[in-house]
């Protein structure tokens, strides 16, 4: 083809396409970009249709253009090129909630199996195409639909997935992995934990045992799930996830979204032993402000230095739902809800907080007396009492139960020995941080 037979068939191969725009166009270069819900189907169709037009394949290729993740279009011309570059539709998106969760934990399944099962190395985004993700597509085993993990993953989440994929496969690199979301294989684990710990009663939940979104299986056998649905306790069902990671059979992992530099892939839980050497108890913070009244928060710090803190407030708008986070720099880090607080407190002959849900004595004088004495313990009170009581009554319930509560806690901590004071942050954190004495073994991609 000449030069203006290129430019035309370079052009028709967008006519069956409605959302299509030109960006930019120069004597160069012209940027094309397509919008449409199913990105790779319509990156598939559009180079089918150049290629049907004349444009042998060593002249349509891939790479990754300006801030987008998923793969451009590059098509070779004699004067200039054309780059196509694909966007979901305006207005739609991956969503939110438990439904972005479920997405990017089977997605990230997806880019594993491309890594290990396909291309047998690391991948970059010009490894993402519908044919490769087909072949991938048979190492997983998950609970999202295939159009969505192709399509509906936004940039960013596909960046984290294929930083994650390069992590495993750096770590465990080889075929025969299969990766599981929401499978027949991980409710076996799941199951046999929820059973136990029904009768053991350790843990408010699941993810405070072990926090694995997806596994990896390699060559597990009937014998090997039926070892884990024969345990008899928490601590014997870890052995046995801890023995399984040992020999690259079971692994759980916990994701989070990869935002600039990826930490090292890192074990929790492996052994007895917990990483508390530099957690501890570093102050208590009313307020940031300096204005106890500008906010339902208090603040716990667990290490020296901007950020590395344990934020207790009510998460509902309402006086409930307590509970305290741990903030991270790109995620948070963990959860501690009101009553595994008290759990903790129990551990170290302390007395359960005051649960002031719903209590009529919010509104007592003498309650916000009492919470103003617990004050002048922590220090750094700026009002006088008067001043307090008056203001603290005027307040919402919220802002009475939310703030009473976590100044309650930072009094309970305050009250006990430096040693102790460290120790029970220390406990605080780890239960957050799924790293109780008996939580469950995982890797983390984060």
């Amino acid at each position: 083809m000449n030069y203006g037979e290129q430019v035309v068939a370079f052009v028709t191969a967008f006519k069956d396409f409605e959302h299509t725009t030109v960006k930019s166009a120069s004597r160069k270069q012209v940027t094309v970009i397509v919008r449409d819900s199913n990105r790779s189907t319509t990156q598939n169709s559009v180079e089918s249709a150049l290629k049907k037009n004349g444009f042998s394949s060593n002249l349509v290729t891939r790479e990754v253009v300006g801030s987008s993740t998923f793969p451009a279009t590059v098509v070779q011309m004699k004067n200039s090129k054309g780059i196509i570059i694909y966007k979901p539709k305006k207005g739609g998106g991956s969503g939110a909630g438990a439904a972005q969760t479920k997405l990017a934990e089977c997605s990230q399944c997806l880019y594993a199996s491309l890594a290990f099962n396909v291309k047998g190395g690391k991948i970059d985004a010009t490894d993402i195409s519908l044919p490769n993700f087909k072949k991938a597509a048979k190492g997983i085993d998950v609970d999202e639909l295939f159009e969505s993990m192709t399509n509906n993953l936004d940039d960013e989440w596909i960046k984290s997935s294929i930083e994650g994929a390069n992590m495993l496969y750096g770590k465990y690199g080889g075929s025969g992995w299969k990766f599981h979301r929401g499978s027949s294989s991980v409710a076996i684990i799941e199951n046999q934990f929820k059973k136990l710990n029904r009768l053991e009663k350790e843990f408010s939940n699941l993810n405070k045992w072990s926090p694995a979104d997806i596994y990896m299986t390699k060559g597990m056998t009937a014998v090997d799930w039926n070892k884990i649905k024969g345990t008899k306790t928490i601590k014997s069902l870890n052995e046995v996830l801890v023995e399984f990671i040992n020999d690259e059979k079971l692994i759980g992992v916990s994701l989070k979204k990869i935002v600039g530099n990826a930490k090292p892939f890192k074990f929790y839980n492996l052994t007895s032993d917990r990483n508390v050497e530099d957690i501890g108890f570093h102050g208590a913070v009313i307020s940031k402000t300096g204005n106890p009244f500008s906010s339902i928060d208090v603040y716990i710090n667990w290490k020296s230095g901007r950020g590395n803190e344990i934020q207790f407030r009510t998460t509902t708008g309402q006086a409930k739902g307590w509970q305290g986070e741990i903030k991270g720099s790109n995620a948070n880090q963990g959860k501690i809800s009101f009553g595994p607080v008290n759990t903790v407190l129990k551990q170290f002959g302390i007395s359960d907080l005051p649960n002031y849900t719903s209590s009529t004595r919010l509104s007592s004088e003498s309650l916000a007396k009492e919470i103003f004495r617990d004050l002048e313990k922590i220090g750094g009170v700026a009002v006088d009492e008067k001043t307090f009581v008056t203001s603290a009554l005027a307040m919402e319930d919220k802002w009475q139960y939310s703030k009473y509560t976590g100044i309650k806690l930072a009094r309970t901590i305050v009250d006990q020995s430096p040693s102790d004071r460290d120790k029970l942050v220390q406990a605080l954190y780890l239960y957050a941080n799924s790293q109780s004495p008996l939580s469950g073994p995982y890797g983390k991609i984060e």
